[in-house]
């Protein structure tokens, strides 16, 4: 059994991607988190390349975290006209010497959880079909999921993949739906968060200057088009779930209920003020004073220079 970890114990699941992968530099090395298990989730582009990415990204900046795959998706899910062919824009993946952990993304979960002195929080960055399928397969450790934070769904019935579903719910609406329907304590971070508190391109890349990271930045910035964070912005949808674990008194956690829809309109959700609903939607309580902070906790080396 792990014994005498300081910080909240974590999992992140997550979908590289070019948001996902500043979300994931912002949580490596915070005295605040524990990261125990990074998963690799079909989304962005395929499995196969957001592993590669992940298992990069994680070996290279997170340091000696285990990599594990998960499982490949229902949908034929590919934002690649955003984030680039590979996922991480125009970056390309040097040769190395990383290596996936031997279990399944899932079956590593369980692992963690089992082993876990104390619960364990899930940061999900992109489709919850891992989630799903822990919560469905090992439901006897459901009581050992502290909360889970998700990057997920709109507020108000919108989206950015249709008219009526945000992309990650869109990707797997019946394994949203398995999630919220098992009486974990969710904090929802939708997707208006990451367009109101989009970064520029130029600030970050100013902000990264001198460090591997930041020079790494501008390759990776090459290749990626938000239209919707607008020309020379990224909108980091995915750092605000990470974020709130960190600086949790930038944002308001409001209680809420949720309500998914994986039939008529698959992926539209609403999650709807309810002192009662169980749940939590964040909303920003200070946009500039969180954008400093994402700045802060994505180049901490900066600071130590």
């Amino acid at each position: 059994m792990l014994k005498n970890r300081r910080g909240i114990p974590l999992i992140i699941d997550t979908d590289p991607g070019v948001d996902d992968l500043l979300a994931l530099k912002t949580a490596f090395h915070k005295p605040e988190l524990d990261l125990r298990l990074v998963v690799a989730a079909a989304g962005n582009v395929s499995l196969e390349k957001t592993g590669a990415n992940a298992l990069f990204i994680t070996k290279t900046f997170g340091g000696d975290i285990p990599v594990a795959k998960g499982l490949p998706g229902p949908a034929a899910a590919d934002a690649s006209s955003v984030h680039g062919k590979s996922g991480i824009g125009g970056f390309v993946l040097p040769e190395h010497g990383f290596s996936f952990s031997e279990e399944n993304g899932v079956d590593a979960m369980a692992r963690v959880l089992r082993e876990s002195e104390r619960p364990v929080t899930f940061v999900t960055l992109g489709p919850m079909t891992d989630l799903a399928s822990l919560v469905t397969r090992y439901s006897g450790l459901i009581p050992k999921i502290g909360a889970v934070y998700a990057m997920i769904g709109s507020r108000d019935g919108t989206g950015n993949m249709t008219p009526f579903a945000e992309f990650n719910a869109w990707c797997d609406p019946d394994a949203l739906r398995t999630v919220v329907s098992r009486g974990l304590k969710l904090v929802f971070a939708p997707m208006h968060l990451g367009r109101e508190a989009k970064l520029s391109v130029d600030g970050l890349l100013r902000a990264g200057e001198g460090c591997a990271f930041g020079e790494m930045l501008r390759d990776v910035f090459r290749g990626y088009h938000d239209e919707a964070a607008g020309e020379g912005y990224v909108a980091v949808y995915d750092s605000h779930a990470v974020m709130a674990l960190l600086r949790p008194e930038l944002y308001d956690f409001i209680p809420c209920r949720a309500r998914v829809d994986a039939d008529r309109l698959p992926g539209q959700t609403f999650f709807e003020e309810d002192p009662a609903g169980g749940f939590f939607t964040l909303e920003i309580r200070d946009g500039d004073a969180l954008k400093k902070a994402m700045l802060d906790c994505l180049f901490p080396e900066k600071r130590k220079s």
